[in-house]
């Protein structure tokens, strides 16, 4: 089946093909993404994720809390006139919604979502308690692959003016089918792509897994996978190939030792070397992708 609309094509793949889930430029350049489903997470990530569900808003338990203020204020840094107000904005990997939340209270009109419905279900209770945030769009068991497809039916869909990647690109099974529906959602006129996740150094294996996970027990052991980790160099060359560049890189470093799960962060662009966060964008020649 070959899905068609004027802005992008995507083909959709029966797994019984068993075509790799990968983005295949073709000989003009451009991606054109071959789905072997609609989904790049797996299925334990969801359920790992889906345990923590009760605990996602509670700052002893979940360190992205303390790390959220300085994600926010990366976020709008980067943005052209500084502001959020009235931009559509997309959360892939919603989590607990923490955030969702900073960026409708910052006037955005977001989208969030999540392939784990029980993390959703406590976005949506957490929501409720301010009015800036009732608004949110939250989607459970939804992935970015299957919004992407879901917009092929609509001719005039606006596109996002900032999509949100943050701490997810290290959990799933294929960058490039994420990447390639990203590149479908965002705003070509000036949409920005924010991507955050752990560098594979050294640091990040003795810090993020050893340290947080298995000695000072911050992180239920198994929550990462060093293999995964990619530097700001490998990602710079994953959104290359969906005519995406990047703008800007800055590590995300703690201030001091985070004990009695006092997590203090600051952005610092000559630390990347355990947490980073950077900024895209399409690339000026960049043409919507076809596929004939």
């Amino acid at each position: 089946m070959i899905a068609r609309n004027p802005v992008r094509c995507i083909r959709l793949v029966p797994k019984r093909f068993g075509l790799p889930l990968s983005a295949i430029p073709s000989e003009n350049g451009l991606n054109q993404t071959y789905f072997r489903g609609l989904s790049s997470h797996s299925e334990a990530e969801v359920a790992k994720f889906s345990d923590l569900s009760k605990t996602w808003w509670d700052p002893k338990e979940n360190p992205l809390i303390g790390m959220n203020s300085i994600r926010v204020e990366y976020i709008l840094n980067q943005l052209d006139d500084k502001s959020l107000k009235n931009k559509r904005a997309l959360d892939v990997g919603c989590g607990g919604g923490l955030l969702s939340e900073s960026l409708a209270r910052l006037g955005a009109n977001v989208t969030s979502i999540d392939p784990s419905k029980e993390l959703v279900e406590q976005a949506k209770i957490h929501a409720q308690m301010d009015p800036r945030t009732r608004t949110i769009d939250y989607r459970g068991g939804w992935t970015v692959e299957q919004l992407a497809v879901s917009t092929l039916k609509e001719d005039d869909i606006e596109k996002f003016d900032v999509i949100c990647c943050l701490e997810v690109i290290e959990h799933v099974t294929d960058i490039d089918s994420i990447l390639s529906s990203i590149r479908s959602l965002l705003n070509p006129n000036g949409g920005k792509l924010f991507i955050s996740t752990l560098n594979r150094t050294w640091k990040s294996r003795v810090v993020a897994i050893a340290g947080a996970e298995y000695i000072m027990r911050y992180l239920p052991i198994g929550t990462h996978d060093w293999d995964k980790f990619k530097s700001p160099e490998e990602v710079s060359s994953l959104v290359e190939r969906h005519q995406l560049e990047q703008i800007d890189v800055q590590g995300m470093i703690l201030t001091s030792p985070p004990f009695r799960g006092n997590w203090n962060w600051k952005l610092d662009p000559g630390d990347t070397d355990i947490n980073w966060i950077g900024s895209y964008q399409l690339k000026g020649n960049s043409e919507p992708v076809v596929v004939e």
